[in-house]
């Protein structure tokens, strides 16, 4: 039933497993920390037990007695330590050593070991934080700490309780960063506004023993309209640039067209050419029908019995009196 409701807790406070600050909240059992000292008690107990009914006869209670003391005399005063565990020994009261990892021995009575510090890097997901920023747009953020312990003794002397604190002054920190930055900064300066946190936490942590490596802005959640609004603006923006170069694309057009007039305009011939061209091209579709207008310029468009068009033709058929030459045999 012990290890249901343990489990049952676990679920309920995730950080219910960690390693826990003097006598507050649930630990998980370590085998490396109890086992050793469990296995001795049980071999000078027996060892005991079996010496006394050997050696004592009558008077084996006695000696059955004498060992059961002796036996939990020397597993209280055999400590374990894992490699990332510090373990704060206090002798009377006072502060003797951070010990470990490894095997320690204890002065049973006299030594006790209220702490057991985590030396790894411990992870905390900030709550999510509503507040304003700089210019007034309510932001809802999330941020995850990194801390880990670097001052053993400090984390014990100078603080009472270096996770709390932590993470509070992380909260206050995170809070009073969003509010003097604007919305844009946030969302466009993240790991600039990490570092931010990361010195000023630092700098609050520092007498405690405490080392902040990193803080990561995870999420910054704001209104559906304001995400409307904010969509809308590089949208406009990209529709300011296309209608920019469609202005210059038309710009350069007209300055090309108007180029290539002045080349006309100094040769006619050319614009015959082009013409002629633009005659072909239409012809080579084939989907439209093309009729052909006689001109009376030497610059319009040219009718395919001649270069100069058609009436060209004509005034070479004519007289200097402007009358039709007849073909032969034919009188006036």
């Amino acid at each position: 039933m012990a290890e249901t409701r343990w489990l049952e807790s676990l679920r309920e406070d995730p950080e219910a497993g960690a390693a826990t600050w003097g006598g507050e909240g649930l630990s998980i059992p370590s085998a490396h920390r109890y086992a050793l000292p469990t296995a001795l008690f049980f071999v000078l107990w027996g060892l005991g037990s079996f010496a006394t009914w050997w050696f004592m006869g009558p008077l084996w209670f006695l000696g059955y007695g004498i060992s059961l003391v002796v036996a939990l005399f020397f597993a209280s005063a055999l400590k374990v330590a894992a490699e990332w565990e510090r373990m704060a020994v206090l002798r009377a009261g006072k502060f003797s050593r951070m010990a470990g990892p490894g095997i320690l021995w204890l002065l049973p009575i006299f030594d006790t070991v209220p702490y057991v510090l985590d030396l790894r890097i411990i992870p905390f997901d900030v709550p999510k934080q509503k507040t304003l920023t700089n210019d007034n747009v309510p932001v809802t953020v999330d941020a995850i700490i990194y801390y880990r312990i670097v001052d053993p003794k400090a984390a014990i002397l100078n603080v009472e309780n270096y996770r709390k604190a932590t993470q509070w002054g992380a909260t206050s920190i995170l809070r009073d960063i969003i509010g003097k930055s604007t919305l844009d900064q946030i969302l466009a300066e993240r790991e600039h506004l990490g570092r931010q946190i990361r010195q000023q936490l630092d700098g609050l942590t520092k007498d405690w023993g405490i080392q902040v490596p990193n803080v990561e802005i995870r999420d910054v959640i704001i209104s559906e309209q304001l995400e409307d609004a904010i969509a809308r603006e590089p949208a406009a923006e990209r529709e300011k640039r296309a209608r920019v170069k469609l202005a210059e694309a038309e710009k350069l057009t007209a300055q090309t067209i108007f180029d290539a007039a002045r080349i006309y305009e100094q040769d006619p011939v050319a614009l015959q050419l082009r013409s002629m061209n633009m005659l072909y091209e239409m012809c080579m579709e084939g989907k439209s029908t093309v009729i052909f207008v006689p001109t009376e310029t030497k610059t319009g468009m040219p009718a395919p019995v001649g270069v100069f068009g058609l009436l060209d033709k004509l005034e070479q058929g004519t007289g200097p009196k402007g009358n039709r030459k007849l073909p032969e045999g034919h009188g006036e």
